[in-house]
């Protein structure tokens, strides 16, 4: 008999392959770069519930799936950051004037070659082997999951998630790096999506606290947005002057963006801290 915990699994897990699939389409076309991502969240999702159920099925089923998964993600990764590079550097360098107009075309132009190997080399992965064995291991996983002896609750799994990102965020040092904040942004992500997984039975309070948690994932993102951004103008910007002033001026945007995003982090975490206390350990 299957229990409610793995029904549910299965049931969201479902759902994410669905739009995998439903996604792939405009993903390999790139003519909406939405559709990517969606895919792309899809296969993080899944990744996600794998790790956070991993006790309700066998675990060597388990990981090596969620290592397809891995491979999977990284190549919609790869054009995904440059997809969110080309949103916010397209509309900046083409209003540049004059030589810094060329020095901002040049690095466009470096973009648009980059962006297109990325996208070819995912549309290679997807037309080979490996992409359809995957999507045929999940429907199997689906069908027939390698379900263990142990059963778990989900509730208790949002909670360990949840004292995993707490005690993150208290080893923190007073001035955090880029990478210490990346890493928490992560175990920020499997917080949340181990409490939608238990959404059901945390009721309001654990609406609450989702909604929060994506609030402050998406502060640490635009950090690591501002950080991915300074990093690709320092490699593709050339030595002319014109370029340099374009450079110093771009970087310091994103030096701006990252102290607004700290110190959001750091007003956000309090409330995200109180919503936690509330859902998983009231």
């Amino acid at each position: 008999m299957t229990s409610p915990s793995l029904r549910h699994v299965l049931d969201e897990m479902s759902a994410h392959v669905q739009a995998v699939r439903a996604h792939e389409p405009g993903a390999r076309s790139g003519r909406d770069p939405e559709d990517l991502h969606q895919m792309r969240v899809a296969v993080r999702q899944l990744r996600a519930i794998l790790r956070a159920s991993r006790a309700l099925f066998d675990a060597q089923v388990v990981e090596r799936l969620r290592s397809e998964l891995d491979w999977l993600g990284a190549k919609l990764g790869l054009v995904r950051d440059l997809d969110v590079l080309h949103a916010y550097l397209h509309p900046r360098l083409a209003a540049l004037a004059g030589a810094e107009h060329r020095a901002g075309q040049r690095v466009l132009r470096r973009l648009g070659g980059d962006r297109a190997r990325a996208r070819a080399g995912l549309n290679e992965a997807l037309d080979g082997p490996r992409y359809p064995r995957i999507l045929e291991q999940l429907e199997t996983f689906l069908a027939r999951p390698p379900a263990s002896a142990s059963d778990v609750s989900l509730p208790d799994v949002a909670a360990t998630e949840w004292k995993r990102l707490r005690k993150a965020v208290q080893k923190l040092p007073g001035r955090p790096s880029a990478d210490e904040l990346h890493a928490v942004r992560i175990k920020v992500k499997r917080a949340r999506y181990a409490a939608e997984l238990a959404r059901a039975a945390a009721g309001a309070r654990g609406k609450r606290f989702i909604h929060q948690a994506k609030k402050l994932q998406d502060i640490l993102g635009d950090l690591q947005d501002a950080v991915v951004i300074e990093q690709y103008l320092h490699d593709a910007i050339d030595r002319t002057e014109p370029a340099q002033a374009v450079q110093k001026h771009l970087v310091k945007r994103q030096r701006k963006r990252r102290k607004k995003a700290r110190a959001a982090f750091f007003e956000e975490w309090p409330k995200l801290k109180r919503r936690g206390r509330e859902a998983w350990i009231a």
